[in-house]
């Protein structure tokens, strides 16, 4: 803004007004200069509105905080001035191919040679998720409003979300198969946020994709370790310009992390309880590989794994038999079921359950601590960006005096 100046003739009884406005200019000008100090610097050339730029420059990198990946193995990360290229390299397990994403600056031009990967203009305004474990991204990036779709009403345990699924900005969607496509082209999000399989009868992606609905594949579950998993968290920001915030955010909870693993990496391999997992499904046990996430926990919560010399990532299908021959003794025992509360409901469900001596101690464990009134489950959603607290849960049942404080969050002793 330009101040006219007063017109005044400069003589003995007029220099000291004209000082006393010249310092009063001064004034303003410093102060004005105050504000904008602590404003973010604009691009020199180029203003924005709103997340776009209105005028594009080659020499200006737009995306001044950029995510750095330590633990996640499933994809990478590359940024460029206006551009960043997100591939997904594995979207299932022993998947043998991968997916890019170039997500271009709104307002800038798209890069040329990516003929084989999606252009996805950002910041993406609206999204929509195809699983919920994707959903406290949304949230632990501030980001929850630009959810409009999620699959399920029911697998939503967020209170946030679940506010706005009753007042009617959130629509229900379905996945896989089951996918309501017209509805999602009605609503006509910038993304998808979708889960890959190694059956295709279970992928969305390609139906989306042909129908012209710009679709990520999220995969976080391929990988070995909760850290891991959680720095998907990165995966998301990418489309959102979120960056910055997510590298702090994932790295408070790395920090929290370590700082619990270290607690109790002094215990000696005597002290270290047995510890196996999973339940017969039919006349099928799946036991978490050696490879999985769940070995990793429990070795990071001072325990012993009775299957950590297994290199399965997935599950390992098992008889009855085979189980209770190496877990038999085993002193503590995880579950994951919805409707076990109790040690007579395992019982209910294969008196055999009776035989294990991690039963017969009244140390046996069930993730389903938080379950709304729907029976969604909390640790598939903001479990996923705890890890440190999931890790905290596993050393109070594995070693309760190391975390004396420390109540259970997402584990449930059955009784």
């Amino acid at each position: 803004m330009t101040l006219p100046l007063p017109i005044i003739s400069p003589n003995r009884q007029t220099l000291p007004a004209l000082r006393r406005i010249a310092f009063g200019l001064l004034c303003v000008l410093i102060l004005a200069g105050a504000a904008r100090a602590g404003e973010p610097a604009a691009p020199p050339t180029a203003s924005r509105t709103g997340d776009c730029l209105e005028r594009y420059d080659p020499a200006i990198d737009y995306f001044p905080e950029k995510a750095t990946l330590t633990h996640a193995k499933g994809f990478t990360l590359e940024y460029f001035k206006h551009y960043k290229v997100v591939t997904v390299t594995a979207p299932w397990p022993d998947a043998r191919e991968s997916f890019r994403y170039v997500l271009v600056q709104c307002g800038a031009p798209a890069p040329e040679g990516f003929a084989d990967a999606q252009v996805i203009q950002i910041p993406v305004r609206s999204i929509a998720i195809l699983s919920t474990t994707h959903l406290p991204h949304l949230e632990l990036l501030e980001a929850l409003d630009r959810l409009v779709a999620v699959s399920s009403y029911e697998n939503v345990y967020s209170p946030a979300a679940r506010q706005l699924i009753t007042a009617g900005k959130v629509a229900e969607v379905g996945r896989g198969p089951s996918v309501n496509l017209e509805r999602i082209l009605d609503l006509r999000p910038d993304l998808v946020t979708a889960v890959g399989h190694d059956q295709p009868q279970y992928n969305t992606h390609p139906l989306l994709r042909n129908a012209g609905v710009n679709v990520a594949i999220n995969s976080e579950y391929v990988e070995p370790t909760l850290l891991g998993r959680s720095e998907w968290l990165k995966f998301t920001a990418a489309f959102l310009n979120r960056d910055g915030l997510a590298q702090r955010r994932f790295a408070a909870m790395a920090e929290r992390y370590a700082a619990l693993a270290a607690q109790v990496r002094d215990v000696p391999a005597a002290q270290k309880p047995s510890v196996f997992g999973g339940f017969l499904h039919r006349d099928v046990w799946y036991v978490p590989g050696g490879d999985s996430y769940i070995a990793r926990l429990v070795a990071d919560a001072g325990g012993r794994y009775l299957w950590a010399d297994d290199t399965h990532q997935a599950s390992i299908p098992l008889s009855f038999e085979a189980v209770f021959e190496r877990a038999g003794d085993a002193e503590v025992w995880f579950i994951s079921d919805l409707d076990w509360f109790k040690r007579a409901d395992l019982l209910a469900a294969n008196e055999r359950y009776g035989a294990f001596k991690a039963f017969r101690d009244g140390r046996v464990y069930n993730q389903n601590a938080r379950l709304n009134e729907h029976k969604a489950n909390d640790y598939w959603e903001l479990g996923i960006v705890e890890p440190d607290i999931v890790l905290a849960d596993v050393i109070k049942i594995l070693h309760p005096d190391r975390l004396p404080e420390h109540q259970l969050k997402y584990y449930r002793w059955l009784p």
